[in-house]
């Protein structure tokens, strides 16, 4: 498994682990860690099983080996930090967020930093 395979296998398990299953199945628990409320408790857990989903797509897509997902992601994870970080300067919601927004947008820097070396050694001849 290279870098980037890793970096987007281990993204998917968080969004299934950390966010999905903890909202779908304890979503006062897991929000009440950050400060957070759940609202309406069935949109919470709706919430929850999207993310769950969504981090199965990561997870195939790594055993799959569809690479092209893999670029994909990197903009994506910029935009999800950058929203969240716009919901807490508006005071939309609390502070605990930022924490959210630093992991998604250090994971997606951390996948696009190995893209970018794995293609630099791609490109580069091999001594023989």
């Amino acid at each position: 498994m290279t870098k980037t395979e890793l970096s987007i296998f281990m993204f998917g398990l968080y969004y299934i682990f950390s966010i999905g299953v903890p909202f779908l199945f304890f979503p006062h628990f897991a929000l009440g860690l950050f400060g957070l409320e759940a609202g309406a408790d069935g949109w919470i857990r709706v919430l929850g099983l999207i993310i769950a989903i969504m981090g199965a797509y990561y997870v195939a897509a790594v055993r799959g080996g569809v690479s092209a997902f893999y670029p994909w992601t990197v903009p994506s994870r910029y935009a999800t930090a950058a929203l969240q970080a716009l919901l807490v300067a508006l005071g939309m919601i609390g502070p605990s967020l930022l924490m959210f927004a630093a992991f998604d947008a250090s994971t997606a820097t951390l996948t696009w930093l190995a893209r970018r070396a794995e293609a630099g050694e791609e490109a580069s001849p091999g001594i023989t």
